[in-house]
């Protein structure tokens, strides 16, 4: 499927993916740079995706997106901390890359980002990309020009938007073919920066003041400083109503008025009383054992509590 270009191991690496045939040599220049700077990389050159998304199918795309995945595979068995770089229509494949490795991947670099339209060929594609852009949580930094022929800006906002990424740089150009040293050090610079954990370091501190304040804040609202109020705690007690007090109240059962709930209560007491006589000493007047007392119990019961949601049928609380 085309050339193959690995430079040598390091402990940092980049896969970088090229869309186009313009790109091809951005690729390679990119990579030699980075290799200088002692990061390994990876560079799968793969078949020109070209900028009209309809010249593109699914099948296709799938097949570049096995070979980015080999490579991929490859770079972090020999590098602890790994990168994702995608242009032009290659985005895609990284963003796909991303969501499937998760964590494994420590960072995202994407430039001139194209995305599927609705073109029927290529709706697959981005349907396989769109559900889950949540899933991209990678720092990443997004490089677009807003002069070129392609509207790179809306498909930079639209990834900006739609993933779940807490650290986000987005990177103007000239153009992209033209700007070959932004990319350069930009690119370098974040590496360098997510290596060093100063993204992270710079989010966590902030999160952790903003908490402190936020505590701080409700601490203080609940205090008062106004210590001219003449009475107290105590002097409120001094100042409650004699006659308002806790009344003890009365443990005794009240009488069972209704008759139907008095005879359904002693069903379900006798009931039971019935069936373990019929069962230990064979007592058995009616020849059924002890069903006669079963059913007595489970009558009682039913109309016991039929009886209690009757009685409770208007009230909104719960019946105990």
């Amino acid at each position: 499927m085309g050339e193959h270009l690995e430079l040598n191991s390091r402990e940092v690496g980049i896969l970088i993916l090229n869309g186009t045939p313009n790109s091809r040599e951005l690729a390679i220049t990119w990579a030699k740079t980075l290799n200088g700077l002692g990061v390994s990389v990876e560079v799968p050159l793969l078949n020109e995706i070209s900028h009209d998304w309809k010249e593109l199918n699914f099948d296709q795309w799938k097949k570049w997106l096995d070979i980015a995945n080999d490579a991929l595979s490859q770079l972090m068995k020999k590098c602890s901390i790994v990168f994702i770089a995608g242009l032009d229509a290659a985005s895609t494949i990284a963003l796909r890359l991303a969501q499937i490795h998760g964590d494994e991947i420590d960072g995202l670099i994407l430039v001139e980002p194209t995305l599927p339209n609705n073109h029927f060929q290529v709706r697959k594609i981005w349907k396989t990309v769109d559900q889950g852009l949540l899933l991209v949580d990678q720092p990443i930094v997004l490089l677009y020009s807003t002069k070129e022929r392609i509207n790179y800006s809306e498909s930079a906002i639209t990834i900006s938007k739609n993933i779940s990424s807490a650290f986000i740089r987005e990177v103007i150009l000239e153009n992209s073919s033209n700007d070959l040293a932004t990319i350069l050090d930009e690119s370098s610079v974040f590496i360098n920066e997510v290596t060093n954990g100063i993204w992270l370091t710079n989010i966590s501190s902030d999160d952790d003041s903003e908490l402190v304040d936020a505590e701080f804040a409700s601490i203080v609202a609940g205090l008062s400083l106004d210590q001219s109020s003449p009475s107290n705690y105590l002097d409120s007690l001094d100042n409650l109503d004699p006659e308002d007090h806790f009344e003890i109240p009365d443990p005794a059962l009240e009488p069972i008025h209704d008759p139907a709930i008095r005879n359904s209560i002693i069903a379900m007491i006798l009931g039971p009383i019935y069936a373990l006589i019929a069962a230990f000493t064979g007592f058995d007047p009616f020849g059924i054992e002890p069903w006669p007392g079963i059913l007595a119990f489970l009558g009682g019961l039913i109309y016991f509590f039929y009886q209690q949601q009757e009685s409770h049928g208007d009230d909104d609380g719960a019946i105990l």
